[in-house]
């Protein structure tokens, strides 16, 4: 089983703070999540970078990237400041 540690504006749409998934893939994992929002809150909360136990997805095979116990996911906000 896969963990999924959501952004805080996606958790608080999600009303959890972690998600737990037997998702194969990242993408189903996402699909997941997706689910559980609106198509208008997903638009706003998919604009993050996805880790999966610490490296950005896209370093690995993106969204076809395979789970298994015991990964973690997290959907982080890019932040800038100066």
């Amino acid at each position: 089983m896969a963990l999924f540690v959501p952004h805080a504006s996606l958790a608080k749409m999600l009303g959890a703070t972690e998600v737990h998934s037997e998702a194969e893939t990242v993408g189903d994992l996402l699909q997941e999540v997706r689910s559980r929002v609106s198509p208008e809150e997903w638009k706003q909360a998919s604009r993050a970078t996805v880790l999966l136990n610490g490296r950005n997805i896209y370093s690995l095979k993106g969204l076809r990237t395979r789970l298994r116990p015991p990964d973690e996911g997290w959907m982080v906000v890019p932040a800038a400041g100066g």
